[in-house]
């Protein structure tokens, strides 16, 4: 059992920063863009946009913020509170690899705002969601306690339907560890761990996905129909009402439970789905791939794809790790640790009730 969860927590994470590089290059793209430039993504590609190198196969912000929620959880040795994740932000964290919106947050925090709500005010953006998977492993297969804690991890991050957002995915990395876990209970656990908003949002791209049966049909149809346009820009920017990118779970979620049904939650096909839509594809790729990792295991990723994810990402770790064997898996094992320690903890308060009630 040990060796199935190693792979699930494994997958889980090197499947969600696969699918943050190979959808990378695709960001912000519109997929008629795409499909000509790169067909369907499978593989690889540079990353010119990039202020890193772009090489391909690196990790974006998506992955370096689920890395540094990881890091909390380790050193915490379980379950973390927005003060635990506060301080891997001002200890470790480099605010060259964030977002703007999460550089307004890290600025927050070293005036000395309290973390459960720095998050007030954020603009909309999708920072929680594609961090969250952490708080699902912690809490692998209990996603109500998933839940509640990733909506107040979340409150760092953002408020409103992001948090939500936030919180309604990270229900579902938590019941993808449940035993005889699928596609549908997956996303059925994301449905019913939520609000009125993100149900809304869920049925949108489960019922998208059973008219359409058809990855291009449902790629067409969201553009139509379900893209959100009240996405920011500074001024002087140019506006496109089909091309300018809105990176908000109002859009995401939808697409994340559309295509995550239409793969039947398979990793490989779930990474190349996101990757290849287009909008905010890095971060509609992370989330998708690394609940199919966590529902199927890292075994059921292509191992030329694991390879190169970890090579590509040597130099992130030797950023943030002074042990140099440091990767996707040896912080997989760490979290494996982690959740052995929160088992302790629950047997520990199962002692403490059974004394309080009496033995049944």
């Amino acid at each position: 059992m040990t060796e199935m969860l190693l792979d699930k927590v494994y997958g889980c994470l090197v499947g969600g920063a696969i699918g943050d590089a190979m959808g990378a290059p695709a960001e912000d793209w519109h997929y008629t863009d795409i499909r000509p430039k790169f067909g369907r993504i499978t593989t690889f590609f540079p990353q010119p946009a990039r202020k890193r190198d772009g090489a391909p196969g690196q990790i974006t912000d998506d992955t370096t913020l689920r890395h540094y929620m990881c890091l909390a959880i380790i050193r915490k040795g379980g379950r973390i509170t927005p003060d635990d994740y506060a301080e891997i932000w001002l200890s470790d964290l480099n605010p060259e690899r964030l977002f703007f919106t999460e550089r307004i947050v890290l600025e927050k925090l070293k005036l000395g705002m309290n973390p459960w709500e720095t998050g007030r005010g954020q603009p909309l953006a999708d920072a929680a969601i594609m961090a969250v998977a952490p708080i699902g492993i912690i809490n692998a297969g209990d996603p109500a306690q998933a839940y509640q804690d990733a909506f107040n991890i979340s409150s760092i991050h953002q408020d409103g339907i992001e948090r939500d957002a936030a919180a309604s995915a990270a229900a579902a990395f938590a019941a993808a560890f449940l035993p005889g876990a699928s596609a549908v209970s997956v996303l059925d656990a994301m449905y019913e761990h939520g609000t009125f908003d993100t149900r809304r949002l869920i049925s949108i791209g489960r019922e998208l996905a059973t008219e359409t049966n058809d990855l291009d049909r449902f790629t067409e149809q969201f553009y139509l129909r379900f893209l959100d346009r009240s996405f920011p820009r500074p001024p002087g920017w140019v506006w496109d009402k089909d091309k300018t990118v809105s990176p908000t779970s109002r859009e995401v979620l939808p697409i994340i439970a559309g295509l995550f049904e239409l793969c039947g939650g398979r990793p490989d096909a779930c990474i190349s789905a996101g990757a290849s839509f287009g909008r905010d594809a890095d971060t509609i790729a992370t989330v998708l791939g690394g609940l199919g990792g966590a529902l199927f295991g890292a075994s059921a990723i292509p191992a030329d794809w694991i390879v190169e994810s970890e090579q590509a990402n040597v130099g992130f770790f030797e950023e943030v790790s002074p042990d140099a064997t440091t990767n996707f898996r040896t912080t997989a094992e760490e979290m494996v640790h982690a959740l052995r320690l929160e088992r302790d903890r629950a047997a520990a308060r199962l002692t403490q009730l059974n004394a309080l009630i009496g033995e049944r």
